[in-house]
């Protein structure tokens, strides 16, 4: 997914969210604290997470390890 796919799913998912609440809890316009608290959590974790990596067109051709022994996909050359 990218970051605008990102976006446009949780901009879906703000209204059944709220529908959610109020369902559970009626009348009430604040999230519950242990509740919110896990939304901020959530919130966060979202914005200090690197930005998505975009895939493109090229297919993995091998994969090597490293120095350090990780695997290392090597991609085909992009078209010119």
């Amino acid at each position: 997914m990218d970051s605008a796919e990102i976006t446009a799913l949780a901009e879906g998912l703000v209204p059944f969210v709220r529908e959610c609440i109020a369902e559970t809890n009626p009348g009430a316009a604040m999230l519950p604290p242990d509740l919110a608290a896990e939304v901020a959590r959530a919130v966060r974790a979202l914005h200090e997470a690197p930005p998505p990596v975009e895939r493109s067109a090229s297919r993995v051709v091998r994969i090597e390890r490293d120095d350090d022994g990780n695997l290392v996909p090597v991609y085909e050359a992009p078209p010119p």
